[in-house]
């Protein structure tokens, strides 16, 4: 159990997305460097990136357990994935499609998205799914 609380922890989640590796044509290197490129720009991945940060954070610092702890892991999740899906979509000259050829790149998006998966699961279906199922016991 404490080996799942590990894999399923926002920081590591995190932690995951900054460090996904993109391959460009001139240029490559870890997700945050893109970001905060494009931040002072007001690149939609970008914002949607610090968005689902802060939120993850407010989550697990502020608001641990309840309906908005769930709310927010929820939005914070969301903002991540489509922090990336919108930096890939909106890469028109296909500029960073190597990310998708190459071997370690593809490793730290799989690994991502494990833990994108494995977090959503723990933080936001499985305490609703728990709810959900103590009320029906407790009425028989």
């Amino acid at each position: 159990m404490k080996a799942v609380k590990i894999l399923t922890h926002p920081y590591l989640l995190i932690l995951s997305f900054c460090v996904i590796m993109i391959s460009g044509q001139n240029f490559g290197g870890v997700y945050l460097i893109y970001l905060l490129m494009a931040l002072p720009y007001g690149g939609i991945h970008a914002i949607l990136a610090l968005g689902g940060v802060i939120a993850l954070i407010l989550a697990n610092e502020r608001f641990k357990v309840g309906k908005l702890a769930t709310i927010l892991n929820l939005a914070g999740a969301s903002c991540l994935f489509l922090s990336l899906y919108f930096f890939f979509y909106n890469d028109k000259a296909g500029y960073n499609s190597a990310t998708f050829e190459q071997t370690v790149p593809q490793i730290s998006l799989v690994l991502f998205a494990v833990l994108l998966i494995g977090f959503v699961f723990y933080r936001v279906i499985w305490p609703l799914f728990k709810k959900s199922v103590n009320r029906d016991l407790s009425m028989i």
